[in-house]
């Protein structure tokens, strides 16, 4: 505004030079004097534009006409003057327009700039209107939405210095100089059909106003007056035929020409559309990637990203966080017993139960299966709290159909940054106190340092296990079971041996997803013992134990086919023997029909330690019932472990199986065991497990031991 009225003063000043000048200019120029006065018009022409321009020609001919000149030089002149005004005028009319397209063309490259490299709507809307002011030159950009309560402002960007705008809350946007309201503005009651931005988001088209200053009563008519701009542009951001929004731009000069750069700025508005399509597209994307689809919270990518932000957040304002590991108790037997569709419907209850027990800035995630992490700010105190109001509000009943459940947690908790200071090692540090908290029985537990390392501990064996059995380092030491009918030794029993107790890395390789690769190194050791054995003129059968994943797994039938076929053993030479939890489900029936076509024999290890019943049993394709160590140990002094065991071998006889005493250690123990009806015995007063080398001697010796006490 202040740069148009400098070069109206000069021209102004130009064209009374020219009137107190133009006699003197006959004197020096003489009878060029009329084509002096045409170049000298062409500035003001292009200074005053050409209406102007034409008028200060016309003019100029008056001084020649009052000296009495020829009419034929005020002829000369006249046109003359006029057409280079003009000419002068059209010139500077074309470069203004050449200025205004140019400066939205910038205003449209950046934005492109933006549109290809913004990662989020803010990103780019703000990127936009920067580059409106620094690029475009405008004094004002802002872009507009259309919410329930109304026009509101979404982002804006100003070029006066020392100006900014802010919202006041109730619908009311402030005009601020260095911090201070100077004027504020109620949206609500704005008449918005006399703004730009009404009008393009309610039209859905650009909108140009050459001259705010032109319109009746402008709703921001101060606003203009305060920051200096006259003429806006206003056009919709859009999408298809969805209107997202209007950007409006405000020029310093009032001008006609506004119309010209909006036809540019339209594009800026169809880019931003298109743009805010693809990201509110991503968006979506990432948010199914990082949302969990069944509970709707976050899953385990999510978690990680939101959990680490949330940290970081912390640790800049110095506070505490809390991370609350879940894992839900018996979810397994549900999910196992009544199927996967009622499990799921139990996870998704235990979800809305955990947003209830929680505040709504804490972050929750289903960590995976039935897992679930509670991120929250606050001491350990808090967490405490909230544990146990999750702990409660899972408890109450939970129906589902004409069933009721009551759920229960095992809570592990870890603090930041005391235990951890990224998302990683809390939620390690967490589970590790998790299963803490279930091996105590107690519903929640802090993580300690001392657990860490146990679990350390426990990697290492991990790793350990997995080179032992790549490596082939588990061996079958063999038990001899005796047959009291013929006092020979006929099968024995397959125990898995390594420099670690059974005790531990049996369940061990369970847990972490190795049984079948266990089982399968054992069961190719024993198939290929049993042939050595029988080049060697010992026909014995082998017991192998297979936990309940190994059962279940469907590489198990083509492994002992193959394994039988290519040592030609006699599939009744094999006994596979399994724990009742095994077939507690019906696949794990069909797994044991599956194995008795085969042609193995099937034994139920543990006998009556677990919840299988005599329905359920009688129903298998069973040769064996083993009876544990716990029913045998007091066999000879409790009357009761004598009837226990009576009753076993009783039931056994009726549903046509042989039952085997395990863990027999006395001879006191072995003679009740005889007078009970027992046949087969197992444990340390037969012998101990051996390596297979020692099985041919130790036989023999047996075999001559007994033919010695017979004669």
């Amino acid at each position: 505004m202040r740069r148009k009225r400098v070069w109206l003063a000069v021209g102004l000043g130009l064209a009374l030079a020219f009137f107190a000048f133009f006699p003197r200019l006959r004197e020096v120029f003489g009878e060029a004097a009329p084509v002096f006065a045409v170049f000298w018009l062409a500035p003001l022409g292009w200074m005053l534009g050409p209406r102007l321009g034409a008028l200060l020609g016309l003019l100029t001919a008056v001084p020649l006409y009052l000296e009495g000149h020829p009419w034929t030089d005020l002829l000369t002149l006249l046109p003359a003057a006029a057409l280079v005004a003009v000419t002068a005028g059209w010139i500077e009319r074309r470069t203004r327009i050449h200025a205004f397209r140019e400066r939205a063309l910038r205003f449209l490259g950046h934005v492109g700039l933006q549109a290809a490299n913004a990662a989020h709507a803010e990103e780019l809307l703000e990127g936009a209107l920067a580059a409106a002011v620094e690029a475009g030159g405008y004094l004002l950009a802002m872009v507009w939405e259309r919410t329930p309560q109304g026009f509101r402002p979404l982002v804006w960007k100003l070029g006066v210095p020392g100006y900014d705008l802010a919202p006041l809350g109730d619908g009311k946007l402030a005009i601020v100089h260095h911090g201070k309201v100077v004027r504020a503005f109620d949206l609500d009651r704005l008449d918005w059909a006399k703004t730009g931005a009404g009008q393009a988001l309610s039209a859905g088209r650009s909108v140009v106003i050459p001259d705010v200053r032109r319109i009746p009563r402008y709703a921001f008519a101060e606003a203009a007056q305060l920051l200096g701009y006259r003429s806006v542009v206003a056009v919709a951001i859009k999408s298809g035929d969805r209107v997202r929004g209007a950007l409006a731009v405000a020029a310093p000069e009032p001008s006609p020409l506004a119309t010209e750069e909006s036809e540019l700025l339209e594009e800026v508005g169809v880019l931003l559309g298109s743009a805010l399509e693809r990201l509110e597209l991503k968006e979506r994307l990432r948010a199914q990637a990082i949302t969990d689809e069944l509970t709707g919270l976050l899953n385990r990518r999510g978690l990680f990203e939101w959990g680490q932000a949330v940290l970081d957040a912390a640790a800049r304002r110095q506070v505490r966080v809390a991370l609350l590991y879940l894992d839900l108790n018996r979810f397994k037997q549900i999910n196992d017993a009544l199927g996967h569709a009622v499990g799921d419907r139990v996870l998704v209850e235990a979800a809305r139960r955990l947003r209830q027990a929680t505040r709504s800035r804490d972050l929750l995630a289903r960590y995976g299966g039935d897992e679930f992490v509670v991120l929250l700010e606050g001491s350990g105190e808090v967490a405490l709290k909230v544990a146990h109001r999750v702990q409660r509000t899972l408890a109450e009943p939970i129906t589902i159909g004409e069933e009721t459940y009551r759920l229960s947690a095992s809570v592990g908790i870890a603090l930041f940054p005391s235990d951890g200071e990224n998302i990683a090692e809390l939620l390690r540090k967490a589970d590790i106190a998790m299963y803490q908290a279930k091996k105590q029985g107690e519903a929640v537990v802090f993580f300690e340092p001392k657990s860490d390392q146990a679990v350390k501990g426990r990697a290492a064996l991990e790793r350990a296990l997995v080179r032992a059995i790549e490596e082939r380092a588990i061996r079958p030491y063999y038990q001899p079971i005796l047959d009291r009918a013929s006092g020979e030794v006929l099968m024995v029993e397959a125990l898995a041996r390594w420099q670690v107790s059974p005790a531990t890395f049996v369940p061990l390789a369970e847990e972490v997803g190795l049984a079948f690769e266990l089982d399968r190194l054992i069961l190719e050791q024993v198939v290929a013992d049993l042939a050595e054995w029988r080049e060697a003129g010992l026909k014995l059968s082998a017991s192998v134990n297979l936990a309940p994943p190994s059962l279940n797994h469907g590489d198990l039938l083509p492994l002992l086919r193959d394994l039988l076929i290519a040592y030609e053993i006699p599939p009744s030479r094999l006994v596979i023997e399994v724990t009742e939890s095994a077939f507690l489900e019906p696949r794990g029936e069909a797994a044991l029909e599956r194995l008795h076509r085969l042609g193995v024999r099937l034994a139920v290890d543990d006998f009556g330690t677990g919840y299988s019943s005599i329905e359920r049993v009688r129903t298998l394709p069973l040769s064996f019932l083993k009876v544990p160590r716990i029913f045998i140990q007091r066999v000879d002094t409790s009357k009761t472990d004598a009837a226990i065991a009576s009753g076993i071998r009783m039931l056994a006889a009726e549903l046509g199986f042989e039952a085997i005493a395990e863990g027999v250690e006395t001879a006191a123990q072995a003679a009740r065991l005889a007078e009970l009806g027992y046949r087969y015995l197992q444990g340390f007063f037969i012998a101990a497990a051996m390596p297979k080398a020692e099985i041919p001697a130790w036989v023999e010796k047996h075999a001559r031991r007994t033919s010695g006490k017979q004669a």
